[in-house]
């Protein structure tokens, strides 16, 4: 995943792609520069496209607000009305897999951020990381290498099914978040999760606490609360795809919901 910036128009982040991208050095991953400018293709008058309208979370046990889904019908029909395409399609991912898998590879990703922090400024920077920070350094650092080469090969059988997908469609249309935005605190663990966490890095130290966090499905019920949110934005961390959030409708109750388009290369 890379980041890019906030603006406020199509036409500002093409601008600002346009003075960003481009090969990094020494970059395993190298895709041919576009045929003219970002900014130029921003001006541009676009085709009909064929769009893939994606409804279902890739989290399992995640409910989709009424609101959410009726933005994203409004958003549906205007799409239509200006002459594109939009179908339900979804792809063919097997979501119990794909969130273990997530799951696997960010954790064993954490542990080598923070060993590589502990090993360039010293144990200090990293006494103050939160609990489940720690905790999912933990879960990496019991991981084998094969554990992680699995991962690794289900996010790659993601790539390929995501690709099929944009094989018939130019891009997909889905919710940013299944939820309009919460409440501050509510996403961070309880007090009881946090002794909990705290606790598995004590017992570690005894016998494997990772892995029997795996078996027992006590990762998948600390984790819910945050990846449910990221049930839709997880596709394009996974696959690669470029792709961005664009603000079309605001909940009577709540903040602005967000709504992502993950766009097919072309």
């Amino acid at each position: 995943m890379a980041d890019h910036v906030i603006t406020r128009s199509v036409r500002d982040s093409a601008a600002m792609l346009d003075a960003t991208s481009g090969a990094e050095i020494g970059g395993p991953y190298v895709i041919a520069p576009p045929d003219g400018t970002f900014l130029q293709a921003a001006m541009r008058a676009p085709r009909q496209l064929k769009i893939a309208l994606h409804q279902q979370p890739l989290i399992a046990n995640t409910t989709v607000d009424k609101e959410v889904l009726t933005v994203l019908e409004q958003t549906a029909k205007q799409l239509e009305s200006m002459g594109h395409e939009v179908v339900p399609a979804e792809p063919n991912i097997n979501i119990e897999q794909f969130w273990h898998d997530f799951i696997v590879v960010v954790c064993a990703h954490t542990a080598f951020t923070i060993d590589n922090i502990e090993r360039e400024f010293g144990v200090d920077h990293v006494k103050n990381l939160e609990p489940q920070t720690y905790n999912m350094a933990l879960l990496g650092r019991s991981l084998s290498a094969v554990d992680l080469a699995h991962a690794k090969h289900g996010w790659h059988h993601s790539q390929y099914q995501t690709g099929l997908l944009l094989e018939d469609y130019d891009m997909i249309l889905c919710p940013t978040v299944p939820t309009p935005a919460v409440k501050h605190g509510v996403l961070p663990p309880s007090r009881m999760d946090e002794m909990m966490m705290r606790s598995a890095e004590v017992l570690n130290k005894g016998f494997n606490m990772g892995r029997y966090a795996f078996s027992s499905g006590m990762i998948e019920k600390l984790s819910a609360p945050v990846l449910g949110k990221m049930g839709f934005t997880l596709l394009g961390n996974v696959t690669g795809l470029p792709a961005m959030s664009v603000p079309v409708g605001m909940s009577k109750k709540r903040p602005t919901d967000w709504y992502a388009v993950n766009r097919a290369h072309e």
